[in-house]
């Protein structure tokens, strides 16, 4: 650990809103970017061995979405986490099951430092705490309540990314996976099947109604005009949608609406046209 870096760091004053919920957590230390956590935020979580799809997954919506400004949460594991990170940079908050003097695991070491000096890490241990077994639920914890959505790009039925998902359920968070072959990433076909999660079928599309979505939620005023829009407007875009127009001529005439509408899958598009579910 840089020298620099293991002696400042801080507690923070207050735990944040999203946070509160959790019994047990007392303290927050942290090293990095604090602004990060007044942006809109996605947690992505999964398997420490995703096969090359799921690799390919997380590097592009890793990407796209710290882009547009879309902080990305994880735990810094091996496999989905780091490459997660790597990918949003700076943009991206690392919530370590360790405490902030002790860099885990160790074979990240060049990816988390990155962490330290660009983005933020945050530990609710205090210093000199070696990871155990519940401190990477706690942390799992962490990451899940600071997401507004969470991203499974691969995991098994019996897993920590499950385990994680049922807690993000319980919160009433919504979950996103990507579609796998059969037999690939149990984990996550059963949550699409059983409709606890919804599919990305096209990361663009994705990330554009991702964005409409949580930045809405941060900004005020156009949150009040995009409601007041999107009310008005309600029976017209599904009754427009039944015609399955081009998505450029149905912008045209909602604008970002539509990002809603396909965000809570009441509309789709195929081959580069809308159609109603």
């Amino acid at each position: 650990m840089d020298s620099d870096i293991s002696s400042h760091f801080l507690s923070l004053t207050k735990i944040p809103q999203t946070l509160t919920h959790i019994k047990n957590l007392k303290n927050l230390y942290y090293y990095g970017n604090l602004e990060l956590l007044n942006k809109p935020k996605v947690a992505i979580i999964g398997t420490r061995n995703p096969n090359p799809y799921a690799q390919n997954f997380t590097q592009t919506i890793a990407q796209k979405l710290s882009k547009h400004g879309i902080v990305i949460v994880s735990g810094g594991a091996l496999g989905t986490d780091i490459i997660a990170h790597a990918n949003a940079l700076p943009n991206t908050i690392m919530i370590s099951p360790a405490s902030l003097d002790y860099i885990y695991p160790k074979s990240n070491t060049h990816i988390i430092s990155k962490i330290y000096k660009q983005g933020l890490v945050l530990s609710q241990f205090a210093p000199h705490y070696v990871p155990r077994r519940y401190s990477f639920l706690e942390r799992n914890k962490i990451v899940i309540s600071l997401g507004e959505y969470v991203i499974i790009p691969q995991a098994d039925l019996q897993s920590g990314s499950m385990q994680s998902a049922n807690y993000a359920l319980s919160l009433q968070k919504k979950i996103f996976v990507p579609p796998h072959h059969i037999g690939q990433s149990l984990g996550t076909q059963s949550l699409a099947k059983n409709n606890q999660a919804k599919v990305i079928w096209e990361i663009d599309s994705f990330v554009n109604a991702i964005c409409a979505q949580v930045f809405k939620s941060f900004t005020k005023d156009s949150t009040k005009n995009y409601n007041k829009n999107a009310s008005a407007s309600s029976d017209a875009v599904l009754e427009f949608c039944k015609g399955n127009p081009f998505f450029e001529d149905a912008f045209l005439r909602f604008g970002e609406v539509l990002f809603e509408y396909e965000l809570e899958g009441k509309i789709r598009r195929n081959n580069g046209r809308l159609e109603v579910l």
